[in-house]
């Protein structure tokens, strides 16, 4: 094999030559550009790439242990570089994001032995590695106590998704209540024109408006057709635009399938709770249902389907307006959010029974539907006399302005 060849060549060079591990690593390299690929047959063609994906697995952790280092001793700064992400966005010519999610790792990975040791060994993957330090970063003191667990779930599960999934169920076990405030203050949406004079779009969102979007966006693409050559994305990208300028008998909310299983839906601890593959809070899940199609699919403790409720439009297009006409704005007692900013949102939930009419929904901001859902207050009546209430369940005063009209 290639490393076996790579050993054999080091060990015929003098011993302070082979003391030098990237001349070794040089060795195999220069002998693998000399392979007649085209010689290969399929085996061996795959066993040659598996080889040089794996140890360039390897040489990538050992260059974010030394990233580690570099980045603590600022060894850069001799040459005028003012930060690590500077240093490796000029240096090794890398995209800002990228440089910056290199030096975030490297620097979680300090606390993170068993993670670290697992990717120096090749038992885990560069991707694996992410997901483990995305798990970290969201909840540093658990994990300090979970980390030899996760990672042997990483090790026994066989898809990336999946680990991303499982890490994100124990981050919501280990961290019931999320500030979505404070998730949705790290989103972003970029707008630039290229030399091309086309548009380019570059954005970050939370987890709960993510899975909305890629819903929708799934839902609006059309499936390929043998006649038509344009790309998947291709067919993404009309989709969004069609998302984006869809009126009157064209809604833009999709039908949402919303995995759960019965004892989250009964407001116990949450198992099952997602959609698509993006795992949510039970707050979330209802937030997102009380303004969009929704197809509810409930499972039991042991994986068995007990329901698949039908998908129905839960506000409709004339039933929004007329909560719109009564309401005008966010009803929030503080608020006066214009009603463009707000969605419907049921008084008495969807889940638990409440019917979808104008007397039971009412306009929220989409910053205080978070904080109803999230129960830091609570809402009861009717939609035309709602009581908000704190958390403490004191009633909120309702402000009374000024009419100058």
């Amino acid at each position: 094999t290639m490393i076996e060849h790579m050993f054999d060549v080091a060990q015929a060079k003098e011993p302070d030559w082979f003391d030098d591990p990237y001349e070794v690593a040089l060795t195999a390299l220069a002998w693998a550009e000399t392979e007649s690929v085209e010689a290969f047959d399929n085996d061996a063609l795959t066993l040659s790439y598996e080889h040089l994906r794996r140890i360039g697995d390897l040489f990538h952790a050992q260059a974010q242990r030394r990233l580690a280092a570099v980045d603590e001793r600022q060894t850069f700064a001799r040459d005028g570089y003012t930060s690590t992400t500077a240093y490796l966005t000029h240096r090794f010519r890398a995209t800002g994001g990228r440089a910056k999610r290199l030096v975030a790792e490297a620097r979680a990975l300090q606390a993170m032995p068993t993670t670290r040791h697992l990717a120096e060994v090749g038992r885990l993957s560069p991707d694996q590695v992410s997901a483990l330090v995305a798990a970290q970063q969201a909840a540093p003191d658990a994990f300090d106590d979970a980390e030899t667990y996760l990672c042997e779930l990483a090790e026994t599960l066989e898809w990336v998704t999946d680990l991303r999934k499982a890490t994100a169920y124990w981050q919501q076990a280990v961290a019931p209540d999320p500030d979505v405030t404070s998730q949705r203050s790290l989103t972003y949406l970029f707008a630039s024109r290229t030399f091309e004079n086309m548009v380019k779009l570059d954005g970050l969102f939370d987890a709960e408006r993510g899975a909305q979007l890629i819903e929708a966006i799934t839902a609006a693409t059309p499936l390929p057709d043998p006649d038509d050559p344009t790309t998947p994305a291709h067919r993404r990208a009309d989709a969004l635009f069609d998302l984006v300028v869809s009126s009157g008998d064209q809604p833009a909310t999709p039908t949402l399938l919303v995995h759960v299983d019965a004892s989250t839906l009964a407001g116990d601890t949450p198992t099952l709770a997602e959609i698509g593959d993006t795992v949510l809070h039970r707050p979330a899940i209802e937030r997102l249902a009380c303004d969009a199609g929704v197809r509810r699919i409930v499972f039991g403790p042991g994986s068995e389907l007990l329901d698949v409720g039908r998908a129905r439009r839960l506000v409709t297009r004339p039933m929004r307006e007329a909560v719109i006409a009564r309401d005008r704005h966010c009803t929030f007692p503080v608020c006066r959010r214009p009603a463009e900013w707000c969605d419907v949102h049921h008084i008495e939930p969807w889940w638990a029974g409440g019917t979808t009419s104008v007397a039971n929904g009412l306009l929220l901001c989409r910053r205080h539907h978070t904080l109803i859902h999230e129960a830091r207050f609570t809402v009861s009546g009717l939609g035309h006399q709602p009581v908000f209430r704190r958390p403490d369940g004191q009633p909120l005063e309702r402000i009374e302005y000024l009419d100058t009209g």
